[in-house]
This record gives C-alpha cells, structure tokens and sequence, in this order.
C-alpha cells in the first residue's frame, strides 16, 4: 500500500477515533447513502429507452410500430415495459390499451424510486447524529471542567474538538446526499411523466380510425 494512501487511512481513523461511536455512525451513514445514489444514477443511466429517441426513428405504420415494441426489440426501461403492455392489448380497442397502460404503471413506476426515501433519511439523520456528538463533546467537557477546573484549557480541548468536528461531519455528509436525492427524485419524476406522454401517444395511434384493433378514437387519459 502506497503511503499517500496509508496516511489517508491513518488520517481518517483519526478523525474517526476523536469522533467516538457518533462519527462512525455518521461515517457509516455517508457511505451507505453514496452507495445508494451511485446504485439509482446508474439504474436510471442503463434506462436507455427513452421515448423522445424511440419516436425520432419509429415507423409510421401501426403495424411495424408493433413490431418495433415486439419482446426483445422493445427500448429499455418503464416506456418500454408499459408500451409493451399496449400492443399486446391493442386488439381489445383503446379500454383495454389504456387499461394494461394502467396496470403496467402501477407495477414500474414504484421501483424507479426504490432507495430514495432511504437516501433522504440517511441524509437527515446526518445532522441529528452530528448534534447528539455535539451534546457528547460537550457533557465531556464539562466533566473535564468538574474534576480539574477550567485552568487549563489544553484538557477541555477533546470535548471541545469532538463537539466540533462531529456536528460538521453531519453537515458535510447531509447536504450532498439531500443535493442528490432532489436530483434523482427530479430524474424518477421526468422518465415516469415521459412515459405517460409517449404511451398515451400510442394508444391514440392505435386507436386512430384505419388502425388495426381501433375501435374509434376518444379521450385518452392514462
């Protein structure tokens, strides 16, 4: 092992050895809630079937559009498994199309936020386990001060240190998490309205007049 990297790993127990059990809590806190963002960035990063894209190049013909959506040659991600769900039901006519819209939503819609609730606990937790260190760094001190008095400041430079130290670590580990969590739930938010308006725009394809499986065209709603 390098020693940049040595003294990094002694650096860091350090901080953690003057912290106590509150800033390896917090610590454990941090890596869990970065664990999680990196897990939904890259979720939603190898969702590739965006609607936009798969419009750009469709095919006009209801019929080869189907084929386009058919298993296996359908886009990636929630545009995909909910367009899916529509060609298999276009031949019910546009009740049952917007019905499997539905059914499919409700079933992939909540795991493009699995996490996210964790992450913004994680995240204001954080601040909490900083003020508890804080309260810990500071009951400390006033023990120093009980058995030795408050002549020499040296001693009373711990408590002090780890009152400190642990209510900016909260600090530092909330706010990047919280920055993230808006982010991601902004991106979960934007893939789920994209999908709603690129199905919706499917279903009136298909129940357009000429279509085959259309039985007339009303209001779509999905």
């Amino acid at each position: 092992m390098s020693e940049p990297l040595m003294q990094t790993v002694r650096d860091l127990w350090r901080i953690l050895s003057q912290g106590g059990w509150v800033m390896a809590a917090i610590f454990i806190a941090g890596q869990v809630g970065w664990f999680l963002v990196v897990e939904r960035w890259w979720h939603f990063r190898t969702m590739d079937g965006s609607p936009e894209s798969f419009w750009k190049k469709a095919p006009a013909d209801p019929s080869a559009l189907a084929a386009a959506l058919a298993p296996g040659r359908r886009p990636k991600g929630l545009f995909g498994s909910v367009a899916g769900s529509v060609v298999e039901a276009r031949q019910g006519g546009q009740k049952a199309m917007v019905e499997n819209a539905r059914i499919a939503l409700q079933r992939d819609v909540p795991p493009l936020s699995r996490h996210l609730n964790t992450i913004a606990i994680l995240a204001t937790s954080a601040p909490l386990l900083g003020l508890a260190g804080t309260v810990a760094g500071i009951m400390e001190t006033f023990d120093v001060i009980t058995l030795y008095g408050a002549g020499n400041p040296s001693m009373m430079a711990g408590g002090i240190a780890q009152a400190l130290m642990v209510t900016e670590a909260g600090l530092v580990v909330a706010f990047p998490l919280l920055i993230c969590h808006d982010l991601l739930r902004k991106r979960a938010d934007r893939i789920e309205d994209a999908a709603v308006a690129a199905t919706t725009r499917l279903i009136r394809i298909y129940s357009a007049p000429g279509a085959k499986g259309a039985r007339g065209v009303q209001g779509v709603t999905v």
